[in-house]
Protein backbone atom coordinates (compact mmCIF):
# COMPACT_ATOMS: atom_id res chain seq x y z
CA UNK A 1 0.00 0.00 0.00
CA UNK A 2 1.62 3.53 -1.01
CA UNK A 3 -0.25 5.91 -1.78
CA UNK A 4 -3.10 8.42 -0.23
CA UNK A 5 -5.90 6.31 -0.89
CA UNK A 6 -4.48 3.69 0.38
CA UNK A 7 -3.70 5.19 3.89
CA UNK A 8 -6.85 6.68 3.94
CA UNK A 9 -8.65 3.44 3.28
CA UNK A 10 -6.17 1.70 6.13
CA UNK A 11 -7.21 4.51 8.15
CA UNK A 12 -10.96 4.24 7.32
CA UNK A 13 -10.80 0.39 8.44
CA UNK A 14 -9.25 1.07 11.66
CA UNK A 15 -11.80 3.28 12.51
CA UNK A 16 -14.37 0.67 12.03
CA UNK A 17 -12.97 -1.55 14.48
CA UNK A 18 -14.73 -1.63 17.78
CA UNK A 19 -11.86 -2.13 20.27
CA UNK A 20 -10.07 0.74 18.54
CA UNK A 21 -13.17 3.17 19.32
CA UNK A 22 -13.10 1.64 22.97
CA UNK A 23 -9.40 2.56 23.46
CA UNK A 24 -9.81 6.10 22.02
CA UNK A 25 -12.93 6.60 24.60
CA UNK A 26 -11.11 5.07 27.37
CA UNK A 27 -7.80 7.63 26.95
CA UNK A 28 -9.91 10.47 26.12
CA UNK A 29 -11.33 10.15 29.48
CA UNK A 30 -7.86 9.47 31.29
CA UNK A 31 -7.02 12.84 29.65
CA UNK A 32 -4.44 11.54 27.39
CA UNK A 33 -3.36 13.94 24.86
CA UNK A 34 -1.17 12.05 22.29
CA UNK A 35 -1.38 7.91 21.64
CA UNK A 36 -0.37 6.06 18.74
CA UNK A 37 -1.64 2.68 17.16
CA UNK A 38 1.93 1.09 16.24
CA UNK A 39 2.81 -2.44 14.93
CA UNK A 40 -0.01 -5.61 15.49
CA UNK A 41 -3.23 -4.49 14.04
CA UNK A 42 -2.34 -1.66 11.87
CA UNK A 43 0.67 -4.15 10.31
CA UNK A 44 -2.13 -6.61 9.50
CA UNK A 45 -4.51 -5.03 8.17
CA UNK A 46 -2.48 -3.26 5.70
CA UNK A 47 -0.75 -6.79 4.74
CA UNK A 48 -4.39 -7.88 3.89
CA UNK A 49 -3.71 -10.45 7.19
CA UNK A 50 -6.09 -9.39 9.76
CA UNK A 51 -9.24 -12.27 10.07
CA UNK A 52 -12.76 -10.80 10.42
CA UNK A 53 -13.78 -11.76 14.02
CA UNK A 54 -10.56 -13.03 14.66
CA UNK A 55 -8.38 -12.27 17.92
CA UNK A 56 -7.38 -8.31 18.10
CA UNK A 57 -4.06 -6.93 19.50
CA UNK A 58 -3.64 -3.53 20.01
CA UNK A 59 0.24 -1.48 20.84
CA UNK A 60 -0.50 1.94 21.55
CA UNK A 61 2.53 4.14 22.42
CA UNK A 62 1.99 7.20 24.69
CA UNK A 63 4.58 9.66 25.74
CA UNK A 64 4.60 8.44 29.45
CA UNK A 65 3.70 5.99 31.48
CA UNK A 66 0.54 3.59 30.45
CA UNK A 67 -0.82 3.02 34.11
CA UNK A 68 -3.69 5.51 34.12
CA UNK A 69 -4.81 4.74 30.56
CA UNK A 70 -4.57 1.23 31.17
CA UNK A 71 -6.95 1.34 34.22
CA UNK A 72 -9.42 3.59 32.32
CA UNK A 73 -9.57 1.16 29.46
CA UNK A 74 -9.94 -1.62 31.69
CA UNK A 75 -13.26 -0.15 33.07
CA UNK A 76 -14.29 1.00 29.76
CA UNK A 77 -13.97 -2.88 28.32
CA UNK A 78 -14.54 -4.60 31.62
CA UNK A 79 -11.19 -5.84 31.28
CA UNK A 80 -7.83 -6.67 33.44
CA UNK A 81 -4.53 -4.21 33.94
CA UNK A 82 -1.78 -5.37 34.57
CA UNK A 83 1.88 -4.77 34.77
CA UNK A 84 4.52 -5.62 32.07
CA UNK A 85 6.91 -3.64 32.76
CA UNK A 86 6.22 -1.62 35.96
CA UNK A 87 9.43 0.24 36.14
CA UNK A 88 9.06 1.48 32.53
CA UNK A 89 5.78 1.95 32.66
CA UNK A 90 4.68 -0.25 30.39
CA UNK A 91 0.77 -2.16 30.72
CA UNK A 92 -1.39 -4.52 29.29
CA UNK A 93 -4.92 -5.11 29.57
CA UNK A 94 -6.83 -8.54 28.83
CA UNK A 95 -10.09 -8.15 27.46
CA UNK A 96 -12.81 -10.65 28.33
CA UNK A 97 -14.24 -12.89 25.52
CA UNK A 98 -13.21 -16.10 24.76
CA UNK A 99 -10.65 -14.43 21.79
CA UNK A 100 -8.30 -12.85 24.05
CA UNK A 101 -7.93 -9.52 22.60
CA UNK A 102 -4.94 -7.57 24.19
CA UNK A 103 -4.05 -4.06 24.29
CA UNK A 104 -1.17 -2.84 25.19
CA UNK A 105 0.17 0.24 26.48
CA UNK A 106 3.50 1.33 26.64
CA UNK A 107 6.17 4.74 26.60
CA UNK A 108 7.19 6.02 23.63
CA UNK A 109 10.78 4.79 23.67
CA UNK A 110 12.52 8.42 22.57
CA UNK A 111 11.90 11.77 22.94
CA UNK A 112 9.29 11.80 20.15
CA UNK A 113 7.42 9.07 17.90
CA UNK A 114 10.14 9.52 14.64
CA UNK A 115 12.64 8.25 17.11
CA UNK A 116 10.48 5.45 18.65
CA UNK A 117 10.04 4.21 15.04
CA UNK A 118 13.31 4.14 14.06
CA UNK A 119 13.80 1.78 16.81
CA UNK A 120 11.68 -0.24 16.00
CA UNK A 121 12.34 -4.02 14.72
CA UNK A 122 11.43 -4.19 11.04
CA UNK A 123 9.92 -1.52 8.91
CA UNK A 124 6.83 -2.67 8.63
CA UNK A 125 5.93 -2.28 12.19
CA UNK A 126 7.20 1.37 12.22
CA UNK A 127 4.13 2.71 10.92
CA UNK A 128 1.92 4.71 13.19
CA UNK A 129 -1.72 5.95 13.47
CA UNK A 130 -2.55 9.12 15.49
CA UNK A 131 -5.50 7.79 17.95
CA UNK A 132 -6.93 11.02 19.36
CA UNK A 133 -5.93 13.70 16.98
CA UNK A 134 -6.23 14.14 13.10
CA UNK A 135 -2.20 13.80 12.04
CA UNK A 136 -3.52 10.48 10.29
CA UNK A 137 -0.63 7.44 9.34
CA UNK A 138 3.02 8.68 9.96
CA UNK A 139 5.13 6.13 7.67
CA UNK A 140 9.12 7.32 7.93
CA UNK A 141 11.31 3.71 7.17
CA UNK A 142 8.04 3.04 3.77
CA UNK A 143 7.17 0.23 6.36
CA UNK A 144 3.55 0.23 3.81
CA UNK A 145 5.91 0.37 0.63
CA UNK A 146 7.56 -2.76 1.58
CA UNK A 147 4.13 -4.64 2.60
CA UNK A 148 3.31 -3.55 -0.62
CA UNK A 149 5.90 -5.28 -1.86
CA UNK A 150 5.91 -8.07 0.32
CA UNK A 151 9.51 -7.36 1.51
CA UNK A 152 10.76 -7.73 5.27
CA UNK A 153 12.95 -5.51 6.35
CA UNK A 154 14.76 -3.84 9.77
CA UNK A 155 14.46 -0.66 10.48
CA UNK A 156 18.20 -0.06 11.31
CA UNK A 157 21.63 -2.04 11.33
CA UNK A 158 21.14 -2.57 15.20
CA UNK A 159 17.85 -3.60 15.26
CA UNK A 160 18.72 -7.25 15.63
CA UNK A 161 21.89 -6.46 18.22
CA UNK A 162 19.20 -4.33 20.21
CA UNK A 163 17.11 -7.02 21.16
CA UNK A 164 18.18 -10.19 19.56
CA UNK A 165 14.81 -12.06 19.74
CA UNK A 166 14.03 -10.23 16.80
CA UNK A 167 15.67 -12.79 14.62
CA UNK A 168 13.15 -15.43 15.73
CA UNK A 169 10.47 -12.23 14.93
CA UNK A 170 11.80 -12.13 11.33
CA UNK A 171 10.69 -15.89 10.90
CA UNK A 172 7.23 -15.42 12.15
CA UNK A 173 6.85 -12.09 9.96
CA UNK A 174 8.29 -13.37 7.04
CA UNK A 175 6.39 -16.95 7.16
CA UNK A 176 3.06 -15.08 9.25
CA UNK A 177 2.40 -12.50 6.10
CA UNK A 178 4.16 -14.20 3.34
CA UNK A 179 6.91 -11.73 2.85
CA UNK A 180 10.30 -12.52 0.95
CA UNK A 181 13.80 -11.14 2.70
CA UNK A 182 15.29 -7.99 2.28
CA UNK A 183 18.99 -8.24 0.77
CA UNK A 184 21.13 -9.24 3.34
CA UNK A 185 18.82 -10.12 6.00
CA UNK A 186 19.83 -13.56 6.31
CA UNK A 187 23.11 -13.05 6.63
CA UNK A 188 22.13 -10.85 9.38
CA UNK A 189 19.73 -12.92 11.00
CA UNK A 190 22.74 -15.91 11.28
CA UNK A 191 25.22 -13.39 12.30
CA UNK A 192 23.13 -12.45 14.82
CA UNK A 193 21.58 -15.83 16.26
CA UNK A 194 24.30 -16.38 18.92
CA UNK A 195 22.58 -13.13 20.57
CA UNK A 196 19.77 -15.51 21.57
CA UNK A 197 21.30 -16.62 24.36
CA UNK A 198 21.31 -14.00 26.21
CA UNK A 199 17.72 -13.33 25.82
CA UNK A 200 15.43 -14.87 28.72
CA UNK A 201 14.40 -18.28 27.82
CA UNK A 202 10.60 -17.11 28.55
CA UNK A 203 11.05 -15.21 25.10
CA UNK A 204 12.83 -17.46 23.29
CA UNK A 205 9.94 -19.66 24.16
CA UNK A 206 6.85 -17.34 23.36
CA UNK A 207 8.37 -16.73 19.90
CA UNK A 208 9.86 -20.01 19.00
CA UNK A 209 5.79 -21.28 19.90
CA UNK A 210 4.52 -18.22 17.58
CA UNK A 211 6.47 -19.98 14.83
CA UNK A 212 5.64 -23.05 15.02
CA UNK A 213 2.09 -22.10 15.59
CA UNK A 214 1.91 -20.77 12.13
CA UNK A 215 0.12 -22.62 9.45
CA UNK A 216 3.61 -23.11 7.34
CA UNK A 217 5.49 -23.28 10.51
CA UNK A 218 7.43 -26.59 9.92
CA UNK A 219 9.09 -24.20 6.88
CA UNK A 220 10.25 -21.68 8.91
CA UNK A 221 11.97 -24.34 10.86
CA UNK A 222 13.33 -25.43 8.06
CA UNK A 223 14.74 -21.57 6.95
CA UNK A 224 16.02 -21.54 10.61
CA UNK A 225 17.70 -24.53 10.23
CA UNK A 226 19.80 -23.32 6.38
CA UNK A 227 20.33 -20.05 7.72
CA UNK A 228 22.07 -21.33 10.90
CA UNK A 229 19.76 -20.15 13.62
CA UNK A 230 18.30 -23.21 14.41
CA UNK A 231 21.71 -24.46 16.12
CA UNK A 232 21.99 -21.42 18.21
CA UNK A 233 18.44 -22.63 20.04
CA UNK A 234 19.46 -26.40 20.15
CA UNK A 235 23.48 -26.55 19.67
CA UNK A 236 23.28 -30.64 19.17
CA UNK A 237 21.16 -30.29 16.03
CA UNK A 238 24.77 -29.45 14.88
CA UNK A 239 25.52 -32.99 15.16
CA UNK A 240 22.54 -34.63 13.14
CA UNK A 241 23.82 -33.09 9.43
CA UNK A 242 25.19 -36.26 7.77
CA UNK A 243 24.51 -38.11 10.66
CA UNK A 244 23.44 -41.93 9.15
CA UNK A 245 20.46 -43.52 10.44
CA UNK A 246 20.97 -46.94 8.75
CA UNK A 247 19.82 -48.67 5.62
CA UNK A 248 16.16 -47.96 6.62
CA UNK A 249 16.42 -44.29 6.01
CA UNK A 250 17.21 -42.31 2.78
CA UNK A 251 18.03 -39.15 5.02
CA UNK A 252 20.42 -37.85 7.67
CA UNK A 253 19.51 -36.93 10.63
CA UNK A 254 18.21 -33.58 10.58
CA UNK A 255 16.53 -33.71 7.11
CA UNK A 256 14.75 -36.72 8.57
CA UNK A 257 14.14 -34.36 11.41
CA UNK A 258 12.82 -31.65 9.35
CA UNK A 259 10.81 -33.64 6.89
CA UNK A 260 8.97 -35.21 9.77
CA UNK A 261 7.67 -31.83 11.07
CA UNK A 262 6.52 -31.09 8.14
CA UNK A 263 4.91 -34.27 7.28
CA UNK A 264 2.88 -33.67 11.09
CA UNK A 265 2.13 -30.40 9.94
CA UNK A 266 0.16 -31.51 6.57
CA UNK A 267 -1.94 -34.37 8.38
CA UNK A 268 -2.49 -32.20 11.13
CA UNK A 269 -3.73 -29.53 8.59
CA UNK A 270 -5.08 -32.27 5.82
CA UNK A 271 -6.12 -35.33 8.20
CA UNK A 272 -8.69 -36.35 5.20
CA UNK A 273 -6.10 -36.95 2.84
CA UNK A 274 -4.87 -40.02 5.47
CA UNK A 275 -8.12 -41.00 6.43
CA UNK A 276 -8.53 -40.27 9.71
CA UNK A 277 -11.56 -40.81 11.47
CA UNK A 278 -13.57 -37.82 12.93
CA UNK A 279 -11.04 -35.04 11.02
CA UNK A 280 -12.87 -32.22 12.70
CA UNK A 281 -12.35 -33.49 15.93
CA UNK A 282 -8.94 -34.36 15.20
CA UNK A 283 -8.68 -30.39 14.44
CA UNK A 284 -10.16 -29.34 17.59
CA UNK A 285 -8.26 -30.92 19.91
CA UNK A 286 -4.57 -29.88 18.04
CA UNK A 287 -5.81 -26.71 18.82
CA UNK A 288 -6.40 -27.19 22.55
CA UNK A 289 -3.87 -24.92 24.38
CA UNK A 290 -2.04 -27.00 27.29
CA UNK A 291 -0.46 -23.95 28.51
CA UNK A 292 -0.58 -19.92 27.05
CA UNK A 293 0.60 -19.55 23.78
CA UNK A 294 1.68 -23.59 23.40
CA UNK A 295 -1.24 -25.47 21.24
CA UNK A 296 -0.95 -29.22 20.81
CA UNK A 297 -0.30 -28.73 17.33
CA UNK A 298 2.39 -26.67 17.62
CA UNK A 299 4.25 -28.84 20.30
CA UNK A 300 3.45 -31.82 18.04
CA UNK A 301 5.76 -29.85 15.40
CA UNK A 302 8.44 -29.02 17.96
CA UNK A 303 7.96 -33.18 19.13
CA UNK A 304 8.19 -34.07 15.31
CA UNK A 305 11.41 -32.07 15.00
CA UNK A 306 12.99 -33.73 18.00
CA UNK A 307 11.72 -37.00 18.02
CA UNK A 308 14.96 -38.59 17.64
CA UNK A 309 17.27 -36.41 19.64
CA UNK A 310 18.67 -39.34 21.49
CA UNK A 311 19.76 -40.99 18.13
CA UNK A 312 23.20 -40.33 18.51
CA UNK A 313 24.10 -41.22 22.11
CA UNK A 314 22.06 -44.48 21.37
CA UNK A 315 24.09 -45.08 18.42
CA UNK A 316 25.25 -49.05 18.61
CA UNK A 317 27.54 -50.82 15.28
CA UNK A 318 26.84 -54.44 14.92
CA UNK A 319 29.84 -56.41 13.85
CA UNK A 320 27.99 -56.42 10.16
CA UNK A 321 27.79 -52.97 9.97
CA UNK A 322 24.48 -52.55 11.05
CA UNK A 323 23.50 -49.18 12.97
CA UNK A 324 20.98 -49.76 16.09
CA UNK A 325 19.75 -47.08 18.23
CA UNK A 326 18.22 -49.31 21.20
CA UNK A 327 15.91 -47.23 23.71
CA UNK A 328 15.82 -43.90 21.87
CA UNK A 329 12.62 -43.27 21.85
CA UNK A 330 12.62 -43.36 25.78
CA UNK A 331 15.77 -41.94 26.52
CA UNK A 332 14.78 -39.47 24.00
CA UNK A 333 11.64 -38.74 25.98
CA UNK A 334 13.71 -37.81 28.48
CA UNK A 335 15.98 -35.71 27.08
CA UNK A 336 12.83 -33.85 25.29
CA UNK A 337 11.53 -33.01 28.65
CA UNK A 338 15.01 -31.40 29.99
CA UNK A 339 15.14 -29.44 26.73
CA UNK A 340 11.44 -27.74 26.50
CA UNK A 341 12.44 -27.17 30.65
CA UNK A 342 15.22 -25.13 29.72
CA UNK A 343 12.81 -23.46 27.14
CA UNK A 344 10.54 -22.99 30.38
CA UNK A 345 6.95 -25.13 29.65
CA UNK A 346 4.88 -25.92 31.88
CA UNK A 347 4.76 -29.40 33.39
CA UNK A 348 1.50 -30.61 31.31
CA UNK A 349 3.43 -30.19 28.04
CA UNK A 350 7.08 -31.52 28.87
CA UNK A 351 4.64 -34.32 30.14
CA UNK A 352 2.97 -34.58 26.75
CA UNK A 353 6.00 -34.35 24.93
CA UNK A 354 7.68 -36.95 26.69
CA UNK A 355 4.64 -39.17 26.48
CA UNK A 356 4.88 -38.82 22.86
CA UNK A 357 8.14 -39.48 22.21
CA UNK A 358 8.52 -42.37 24.49
CA UNK A 359 5.81 -43.94 22.49
CA UNK A 360 6.32 -43.32 18.50
CA UNK A 361 7.82 -46.83 18.54
CA UNK A 362 4.90 -48.52 19.88
CA UNK A 363 2.83 -48.08 16.91
CA UNK A 364 4.72 -50.38 14.59
CA UNK A 365 4.72 -53.08 16.68
CA UNK A 366 0.66 -52.54 16.72
CA UNK A 367 0.75 -52.05 13.13
CA UNK A 368 2.06 -55.22 12.81
CA UNK A 369 0.70 -57.28 15.12
CA UNK A 370 -1.59 -60.67 13.55
CA UNK A 371 -3.98 -61.17 14.50
CA UNK A 372 -4.23 -57.69 16.06
CA UNK A 373 -5.50 -57.46 19.66
CA UNK A 374 -8.44 -55.66 21.27
CA UNK A 375 -6.05 -55.60 24.36
CA UNK A 376 -2.96 -54.41 23.30
CA UNK A 377 -4.85 -51.26 21.63
CA UNK A 378 -6.52 -50.80 24.92
CA UNK A 379 -3.45 -50.58 26.39
CA UNK A 380 -1.96 -48.43 24.07
CA UNK A 381 -4.85 -46.05 24.71
CA UNK A 382 -4.44 -46.30 28.51
CA UNK A 383 -0.56 -45.40 28.54
CA UNK A 384 -1.26 -42.69 25.83
CA UNK A 385 -4.53 -41.28 26.70
CA UNK A 386 -4.88 -37.82 25.75
CA UNK A 387 -1.61 -37.60 23.65
CA UNK A 388 -3.29 -40.64 21.56
CA UNK A 389 -3.81 -38.09 18.44
CA UNK A 390 -0.67 -36.83 18.44
CA UNK A 391 1.50 -40.03 19.20
CA UNK A 392 -0.34 -41.57 15.84
CA UNK A 393 0.69 -38.48 13.99
CA UNK A 394 4.49 -38.38 15.06
CA UNK A 395 4.38 -42.44 14.14
CA UNK A 396 3.08 -41.84 11.22
CA UNK A 397 5.06 -39.40 10.26
CA UNK A 398 8.19 -40.51 11.25
CA UNK A 399 7.35 -43.33 9.10
CA UNK A 400 6.67 -40.80 5.93
CA UNK A 401 10.02 -39.14 6.65
CA UNK A 402 12.20 -41.95 5.96
CA UNK A 403 12.03 -41.63 2.10
CA UNK A 404 10.29 -42.90 -0.93
CA UNK A 405 7.46 -45.34 -0.78
CA UNK A 406 8.15 -45.43 2.81
CA UNK A 407 7.58 -49.77 3.59
CA UNK A 408 5.93 -49.76 6.80
CA UNK A 409 3.28 -46.86 5.47
CA UNK A 410 0.06 -48.94 4.59
CA UNK A 411 0.35 -50.72 8.08
CA UNK A 412 0.78 -47.60 10.12
CA UNK A 413 -1.87 -45.78 8.52
CA UNK A 414 -4.49 -48.90 9.05
CA UNK A 415 -3.69 -49.39 12.01
CA UNK A 416 -3.79 -45.97 13.36
CA UNK A 417 -7.28 -45.01 11.73
CA UNK A 418 -8.36 -48.20 14.03
CA UNK A 419 -6.45 -46.58 17.13
CA UNK A 420 -8.07 -43.25 16.18
CA UNK A 421 -11.47 -44.39 15.88
CA UNK A 422 -11.32 -46.32 19.13
CA UNK A 423 -9.88 -43.16 20.85
CA UNK A 424 -13.03 -41.12 20.08
CA UNK A 425 -15.73 -43.67 20.74
CA UNK A 426 -13.82 -44.45 24.28
CA UNK A 427 -13.64 -40.31 24.97
CA UNK A 428 -17.42 -40.40 23.81
CA UNK A 429 -18.69 -43.12 26.38
CA UNK A 430 -16.34 -41.83 28.94
CA UNK A 431 -14.61 -45.59 28.93
CA UNK A 432 -10.81 -44.05 29.21
CA UNK A 433 -9.47 -46.44 32.32
CA UNK A 434 -7.85 -44.07 34.96
CA UNK A 435 -4.49 -44.36 35.57
CA UNK A 436 -4.96 -46.25 38.85
CA UNK A 437 -7.39 -48.46 40.31
CA UNK A 438 -7.84 -49.63 44.06
CA UNK A 439 -6.14 -52.49 43.84
CA UNK A 440 -3.20 -50.59 42.31
CA UNK A 441 -2.73 -48.54 45.73
CA UNK A 442 -3.44 -51.71 47.89
CA UNK A 443 -0.81 -53.67 45.54
CA UNK A 444 1.85 -51.29 45.37
CA UNK A 445 1.42 -49.04 48.38
CA UNK A 446 0.48 -51.43 50.98
CA UNK A 447 -2.41 -49.67 52.01
CA UNK A 448 -5.37 -51.22 53.65
CA UNK A 449 -8.93 -51.04 52.47
CA UNK A 450 -10.85 -47.89 53.87
CA UNK A 451 -12.11 -44.48 52.82
CA UNK A 452 -8.02 -43.69 52.45
CA UNK A 453 -8.00 -45.18 48.99
CA UNK A 454 -10.95 -43.66 47.48
CA UNK A 455 -9.55 -39.81 48.48
CA UNK A 456 -6.00 -40.63 46.96
CA UNK A 457 -7.74 -41.74 43.94
CA UNK A 458 -9.60 -38.65 43.45
CA UNK A 459 -6.47 -36.56 44.41
CA UNK A 460 -4.79 -38.31 41.56
CA UNK A 461 -7.20 -37.78 39.29
CA UNK A 462 -7.65 -34.36 39.72
CA UNK A 463 -3.94 -34.28 39.40
CA UNK A 464 -4.50 -35.99 36.02
CA UNK A 465 -6.95 -33.53 35.03
CA UNK A 466 -4.73 -30.82 35.75
CA UNK A 467 -1.74 -32.32 33.80
CA UNK A 468 0.32 -32.84 36.70
CA UNK A 469 0.26 -36.36 35.99
CA UNK A 470 0.21 -38.32 32.53
CA UNK A 471 1.63 -42.05 33.44
CA UNK A 472 0.65 -44.44 35.94
CA UNK A 473 4.50 -44.29 37.12
CA UNK A 474 3.84 -40.58 37.68
CA UNK A 475 0.48 -41.33 39.80
CA UNK A 476 1.81 -44.22 42.08
CA UNK A 477 4.27 -41.66 42.87
CA UNK A 478 2.25 -39.02 43.43
CA UNK A 479 0.54 -41.28 45.27
CA UNK A 480 2.71 -42.36 47.93
CA UNK A 481 3.28 -38.69 48.12
CA UNK A 482 0.36 -38.34 49.40
CA UNK A 483 -0.05 -41.29 51.87
CA UNK A 484 2.66 -39.66 53.67
CA UNK A 485 0.23 -37.63 54.68
CA UNK A 486 -2.52 -39.92 55.74
CA UNK A 487 -2.43 -40.53 59.40
CA UNK A 488 -1.63 -44.84 60.23
CA UNK A 489 -5.30 -45.17 61.01
CA UNK A 490 -7.09 -43.87 57.67
CA UNK A 491 -5.18 -46.95 55.71
CA UNK A 492 -1.43 -45.87 55.80
CA UNK A 493 1.40 -48.35 55.55
CA UNK A 494 2.73 -49.55 58.13
CA UNK A 495 6.55 -48.62 58.03
CA UNK A 496 8.28 -50.17 55.06
CA UNK A 497 5.36 -50.94 52.79
CA UNK A 498 5.13 -50.03 49.80
CA UNK A 499 8.56 -49.20 49.18
CA UNK A 500 9.30 -51.06 45.70
CA UNK A 501 9.34 -49.14 42.52
CA UNK A 502 5.96 -49.56 39.75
Amino acid sequence: MTGQRDSSDLAGRLAREPLVGAVQQALRRAGVAEAWLVGGLLRDLAAGAAQEGGRVDLDVALPGSGAAAAAEVARVVRGTAFALDEAQGAWRVACPGPIGDTVDLVPLRAPDLAGDLRGRDFTINAVAWDLLGERGLRDPLGGLVDLGRRRLALCSPASLTDDPLRVLRAYRFAFGLGLEWAEGLPAALASAAAGLATVSPERVRTELFAVLALPNGSRALRALAEHGVLVELFAFVRSWTSFDQGDYHSHDLLEHSLRAAEAAEALAADPERAGLPRPDALRRHLAEELEAGVSREALLKAVAFLHDLAKPETLTVEPGGRRRFLGHEVQGGHLLRRVLGDLRLGRRARAAAQNIVAAHLRLFGLAHQDPPTRSARLRYLRDLRADVPEALLLSIADEIATGPNPPALPAVLRASRELLALHWEQREKREIPPLLRGRDLLEALGLAEGPAVGELLRRVAEAEARGEVATRGEALALARRLVEQLPEEEGAPASGAGKTEA
